[in-house]
Formats: C-alpha cells, sequence, structure tokens
C-alpha cells in the first residue's frame, strides 16, 4: 500500500496496545471514554490488549489500521 499522506511505501504489521484505545475528537486527560458523539471507543477489555492490522509510513510517519478487525490477546 502506498501513502495517502507521502506517496511513498507503507510496511505492513500490527499496532499493538492496551486494554483501551479511543478515538476522541479533543483530547481527554482523566477518561478515554467518548464524551462527544463523534468519540470513537475502538477497543475495551478489562484484562487482555489487542493487535489492529494495519499499516506505517516510515517516511512521514503517518500509521493506518483497521479498528473493526481487532484481533484480541487471550
Amino acid at each position: 500500500m502506498n501513502c495517502p499522506k507521502c506517496g511513498k511505501e507503507m510496511r505492513t504489521g500490527f499496532l499493538q496496545a492496551g486494554n483501551l484505545v479511543a478515538f476522541n475528537k479533543t483530547r481527554h486527560k482523566l477518561s478515554l471514554n467518548p464524551k462527544d458523539p463523534e468519540d470513537t471507543m475502538i477497543f475495551q477489555k478489562a484484562f487482555s490488549g489487542s493487535d489492529f492490522n494495519g499499516f506505517i509510513c516510515k517516511s512521514c510517519g503517518l500509521v493506518v489500521f483497521d479498528y473493526v478487525n481487532v484481533i484480541t490477546h487471550r
């Protein structure tokens, strides 16, 4: 896949995270829980982490990942 930002080749891999991942419209300091209708809780599990299939551009730093198809650790 070519990077949509700079056009260079992206490397495939996994974005690995802890037990809570959110994409919020504004930065939340105390809680990642959605506060705005545009906020998205991507992953929430009490005792496990997560892997997201994705791509990284080592040239410009862009990361693209699929948050619908999460691979959970067991």
